[in-house]
């Protein structure tokens, strides 16, 4: 294999001219070097001072800092949202009295076991829900101090 005779000539003009640019660089920035101007900086006095720079903190709230770390768990599936709550009962009918001498009943069934109860206004589902008024096709019911309307759904 041959080699061309112009070779070492265009490397030795490509060194030149390169070399060329990096001396000029050099002196361009020894004999011209390029000064920047401080920033301005203003004095402020202790009084003037936002209160964080004075030192002035309010108290840390620890409860509010351990609630955060429990509601956004740091170890929960992404795209996690907290569960519905599901409501303990379900209205499956009203009877409204045609006379005066009669109350009105509910049928009430449980989401979980599906046991019905039969039952008027004061009557207890359980041991701290009790049926407070009756409607043509709602219930209210307490329990805990917290009102909740059992609506009738019409889907069947």
């Amino acid at each position: 294999m041959r080699r061309s005779p112009r070779l070492p000539f265009v490397l030795v003009i490509f060194f030149a001219v390169v070399s060329s640019f990096g001396i000029s660089y050099v002196f361009s920035t020894l004999m011209f070097p390029s000064r920047l101007s401080p920033l301005p900086v203003e004095f402020v006095s202790v009084s003037d001072a936002p209160a964080r720079a004075r030192g002035v903190q309010k108290p840390f709230d620890v409860e509010a800092f351990n609630r955060t770390i429990i509601e956004n768990n740091l170890f929960r599936p992404l795209g996690w949202t907290p569960p519905r709550r599901v409501e303990p009962y379900r209205l499956v009918g009203t009877i409204l009295p045609r006379s005066a001498n009669r109350s009105a009943t509910a049928i009430i069934e449980t989401t979980a076991g599906s046991a019905r109860h039969i039952v008027s206004v004061g009557d207890a589902l359980d041991g701290s829900t009790v049926v407070i008024s009756i409607a043509s096709k709602s219930v209210v019911v307490e329990s805990g101090g917290v009102r909740r309307s059992l609506v009738l759904s019409l889907v069947f």
